[in-house]
């Protein structure tokens, strides 16, 4: 079992960028981007934003640069997001996504840059920018500042961006090797929300082949194809594996 383990990598895996639509618009618009017709949508908030003036136009072109996301049409949402921040500087939704769009679009340093401008005012905010952030940090190897990062929101972190949170923060153990604090975290994410855990189960099935705890592997895995219906962890991947390995 042993010799088989270790001829295979197993991939531990970060966090996903997300990109959110604000609420603070009223909604034929974020119905049409709830049901997938994104032109439809930027066609309505392009018709409200038409009618708005100043501040209130900040929220409709946050949403008209989401809508351009979801058609893969990274330039056009970048122009608007900053043409949100421009307006309102201490719009931290818009500093959020524009970050999202710079991570998209190669521009890593920028998208630090723009996490770094939302503000602790609002703690909720605050959290999702910093998750972000720790996450890109992570993703480049910079653990240390990563793990400050996540630190900084946690006081503030609510529901799924809690669950990212200590998924992030256990992941960053687990690459320095703190198997006991990375799975302290993993379970931490698990008990916010076991739906929204996926990646944490899936990770956590990768520590527990690293600590020869196969049987409680292959049920993390399992458990994470489960709450995967998008399929963006590997966990299937691992499972099959797992399986090969004849472990019950």
């Amino acid at each position: 079992m042993n010799g088989k383990i270790s001829s295979i990598r197993w991939v531990f895996i970060l966090l996903l960028t997300t990109i959110m639509i604000s609420t603070g618009v009223a909604d034929p618009g974020g119905d049409f981007y709830a049901a997938g017709d994104y032109p439809a949508s930027i066609a309505w908030y392009e018709q409200a934003l038409r009618g708005s003036t100043g501040p209130d136009q900040v929220p409709i072109l946050n949403n008209i640069g989401t809508g351009y996301m979801a058609l893969h049409q990274q330039e056009k949402a970048f122009n608007y997001y900053s043409r949100a921040v421009e307006i309102d500087p201490t719009y931290g939704r818009g500093w959020i996504n524009l970050g999202v769009t710079q991570e998209k679009l190669g521009r890593p340093d920028d998208a630090l840059q723009s996490y770094d401008r939302v503000s602790a005012v609002n703690p909720e905010i605050f959290a999702e920018a910093m998750v972000k952030k720790g996450t890109l940090l992570s993703s480049r190897g910079k653990l240390t500042d990563a793990l400050f990062a996540f630190r900084q929101g946690e006081a503030g972190a609510r529901g799924q961006v809690l669950v990212d949170l200590y998924t992030g923060i256990g992941a960053i153990e687990f690459m320095q090797k703190n198997l006991d604090a990375a799975e302290t975290n993993f379970q931490k994410a698990i008990d916010e929300d076991q739906q929204g855990a996926a990646l944490a189960w899936t990770n956590l099935g990768v520590l527990k082949i690293s600590k020869g705890e196969y049987t409680d592997a292959k049920h993390a895995f399992e458990t994470a194809i489960l709450h995967d219906k998008a399929g963006k962890t590997n966990a299937v991947v691992y499972l099959k594996k797992i399986q090969a390995m004849g472990v019950a």
